[in-house]
Order: structure tokens, then C-alpha cells, then sequence
């Protein structure tokens, strides 16, 4: 890519969020970690990310709340956010998840590789790239 990306990756699995961002850096992106809605919400609006990576099943504020709010935000809108969920099979969910405004919705566990393509793909097509 033309310059890295910013990338916030919401996740409440530590775990999974280190297996994320050590993806993320060693493609050359700059990351930014919440565990849970409320904080994912504040750090994109504090200084907006290219990306956000979105779970679905997090404490305090679950991923379909974070995307409502981060949509009807005009701060945050135009943010592309790709759902990374443990309920990525259920069709339902799915639609009710791009519906609020979700770029693409993937199930975990998810392959890294094609994730971060996508990720990419969406964040150039959000910069006009």
C-alpha cells in the first residue's frame, strides 16, 4: 500500500487482539487496541483510523451498539469496519450486521491473510485509492 494504515482493531480477547495487531505491524500498519465498545468508540472519534476490525461479542457495549454509533456519527461514518465474529456463519446475523453498516463480516476463526487483504481493500476504496 501507499502508506500504512491505522488500523483499530476492538476486541476483548487479548489474545486474539495481539495475534491482530502483530498481523497488522508486520504489514507495516499502525495499530490501536480497545476491549470494549465504549473504548473502541472513543478512540475512533479521538483520532479516526482507516480501519476499524469490529467484535461482535464484547463487554460493556456489544459490536452491533459500537457499528450503530460509529455510523451515525459523522465523525466516524465513513470509517469501513470489518466484522470479525464468532457469529459470522449465522446468516441473520450477518445481514443485521451489514445493515447497520458493516463493510464485510467474516467468521472466526478467521485466516489473517485474507482478513488484512480485505481490510486493505476496503481501506483503499474508503481513501480513494
Amino acid at each position: 500500500m501507499d502508506r500504512p494504515l491505522r488500523i483499530l482493531v476492538a476486541e476483548d480477547d487479548a489474545a486474539v487482539a495481539r495475534l491482530y495487531a502483530a498481523h497488522a505491524h508486520a504489514r507495516g500498519h499502525a495499530v490501536t487496541v480497545a476491549r470494549d465498545g465504549p473504548q473502541a468508540l472513543r478512540a475512533a472519534s479521538g483520532e479516526p483510523p482507516d480501519l476499524i476490525l469490529l467484535d461482535v461479542g464484547m463487554p460493556a457495549l456489544d459490536g452491533r451498539d459500537v457499528l450503530q454509533r460509529l455510523k451515525a456519527d459523522p465523525r466516524t461514518a465513513a470509517i469501513p469496519v470489518l466484522v470479525v465474529s464468532a457469529y459470522g456463519a449465522d446468516q441473520h446475523m450477518r445481514d443485521q450486521l451489514v445493515e447497520l453498516g458493516a463493510s464485510d463480516v467474516l467468521e472466526k476463526p478467521v485466516d489473517l491473510q485474507r482478513a488484512f487483504e480485505i481490510a486493505e481493500r476496503l481501506a483503499r476504496a474508503a481513501r480513494g485509492a
